[in-house]
């Protein structure tokens, strides 16, 4: 007798290979039968004739550390299909942190703590933390490079001291004993972007002694792209770790149509070395607007940001390399104000603000753009976040087919009518996965319907070693999702983001219905996931 029965659906099983009509028995938390069940007696039959059945969706790039603590129901990331998300990318996770890095981590992340109090110090204790609390989805953590270069020596703009780097792979070393699956860096964003490459290498050599993961928000995503790819490529030859290049892109009208020459030197470096990316399904991006400002000016933490906004000389000097550019920084120049939105601040008198462009507030206010940025970045603690229409649609539609490609939301686990569903966010929290399906398999054809799965559970798993996780087979994990290839639609847009996506029916997680019909079911079944060196 079988727990489950997903009876009649159409299995696409993570592989890529041709999908095929079958029935599914779940017994506990694992798969326990595939092919022809319908003698076999069950506690719950689901259905799915008409519809796909696939692996749960593996959201291998967000950012829901905090979320996860606050809400674990994680709806934006269930009525997508999802069943794991990989947190803490782009160098900024909640920890190690010490008692004197604390508070600058929280700013430098630019994060909404919803009231959290941050009572750990280690990876291990976040993960205790977490573990005591009902989650609806997995999670993979990851280690941020930014977070441990802050506890290790701050935000200066410098090279480590020779003390300073062993702190920091001991730190890096403790994490993934603890249960990280790799390190990630985000390059353009203080304290990372001070790092060089030499720096990198030994630090990625910390993650390759445990086979881990080194995924990059590179180093320029603009003018450098090329050379951001090459150092990336650079860091994992070196090392020996795994590479993953986090969201690529080229941002920037003036560096559309770059992705082939990108893409050319990743598919050239993955004959030799284990190197891939992820992609979101958007136009636009979504940063801290204080990554506008030159990364001199944020050397040294938001306090020393703060002081030289103060500065009337200083001041003039970013003002001016906002719009000129500066020696080493690749921003996304000339910047044109109706591309950068507003998509959260911190002061209430301030929240109209939300969903506006810069052009269209600093019309409002008889407001230069460029002062309305420094404003809002001194006002708000440099706590407010930009939604920015940097991306070609056509090299979306060139990245996603490349065999190379795997799909991420760069998003986070929220729920609408929750603490984390506040604020006016990017879509992608709400619709990556079934933007994919609807948007560029059934409307464009750009994907197979094999082929787009492979690449949100089979793929994702593989990379991140997970342990019988990512395919629709016996003994594997049962984390299903069960959905209408002809219904499944991604609701949620940039005027009205917060929007949850329809078209899925049933989602289990650790083979425990967390969707039922398309609603959410109080069961919260989600497991903080151990890398392999761990298992």
């Amino acid at each position: 007798m079988f727990d489950i029965i997903i009876e009649e659906g159409q299995v696409v099983d993570g592989t890529g290979k041709v999908s095929q009509r079958a029935d599914i028995g779940i017994k506990a938390d694992k798969i326990a039968a595939i092919g022809d069940l319908a003698h076999q007696t069950a506690n719950r039959r689901l259905d799915a004739s008409g519809m796909v059945v696939s692996p749960g969706f593996i959201d291998i790039h967000t950012h829901s550390e905090l979320e996860f603590l606050a809400d674990g129901r994680a709806m934006s990331a269930l009525y997508q299909g999802v069943t794991t998300h990989v947190t803490g990318n782009c160098g900024m996770s909640v920890a190690p942190i010490s008692k004197e890095s604390r508070e600058q981590v929280q700013l430098g992340m630019a994060a909404d703590s919803y009231g959290i109090e941050w009572r750990w110090d280690s990876l291990g204790e976040w993960l205790r933390l977490l573990r005591s609390l009902p989650i609806a989805i997995n999670v993979a953590p990851l280690v941020g490079h930014g977070t441990i270069r802050a506890t290790a020596m701050g935000f200066d703009d410098r090279p480590p001291s020779a003390k300073e780097l062993e702190d920091m792979k001991g730190l890096l070393r403790q994490s993934m004993e603890e249960g990280a699956f790799g390190l990630s860096t985000g390059l353009v964003y203080p304290p990372g972007m001070y790092s060089d490459t030499t720096e990198l290498i030994e630090l990625a050599k910390v993650v390759a002694e445990y086979n881990g993961l080194y995924t990059s928000h590179i180093r320029g995503e603009a003018g450098t792209l090329l050379d951001a790819i090459n150092e990336a490529l650079t860091i994992g030859t070196e090392s020996g770790a795994r590479v993953e290049i986090s969201h690529h892109k080229a941002a920037g009208r003036l560096n559309w149509g770059k992705v082939a020459e990108s893409y050319a030197l990743i598919e050239a470096a993955a004959k030799d070395h284990d190197v891939t990316f992820d992609i979101y399904p958007y136009q636009a991006g979504n940063a801290a607007l204080g990554q506008l400002l030159p990364p001199w000016s944020l050397a040294g933490g938001t306090s020393k940001l703060l002081e030289r906004l103060r500065d009337k000389e200083e001041r003039r000097r970013i003002y001016h390399d906002i719009i000129h550019g500066c020696p080493n920084w690749a921003n996304y120049f000339p910047i044109d104000w109706q591309d950068i939105r507003i998509s959260s601040l911190v002061s209430c008198d301030k929240q109209w603000m939300t969903g506006l462009s810069v052009e269209e507030i600093a019309t409002q206010l008889n407001q230069d753009p460029v002062e309305l940025v420094m404003d809002l970045v001194y006002s708000e603690a440099n706590q407010v976040s930009m939604v920015n229409f940097v991306i070609s649609p056509e090299d979306i539609e060139f990245l996603l087919p490349k065999p190379l490609a795997m799909i991420g939301s760069d998003g986070r686990a929220v729920s609408p009518d929750g603490p984390t569903g506040l604020g006016h966010p990017h879509p992608r929290y709400y619709g990556t996965f079934p933007r994919i399906l609807a948007r560029y398999v059934r409307d464009k054809g750009i994907l197979t319907l094999e082929a787009a799965i492979h690449k949100m559970t089979g793929m994702p798993a593989a990379k991140l070693r997970l342990h019988r996780r990512g395919l629709i087979k016996p003994g594997y994990y049962a984390d299903v999702t069960v959905f209408s290839s002809d219904k499944v639609q991604d609701r949620a847009t940039f005027a009205d983001p917060c929007q949850l996506a329809t078209g899925v029916e049933w989602v289990l997680v650790n083979g425990n219905i967390a969707l039922d019909r398309g609603k959410q079911a109080s069961t919260r079944a989600g497991r903080i996931l151990s890398p392999a060196h761990i298992i």
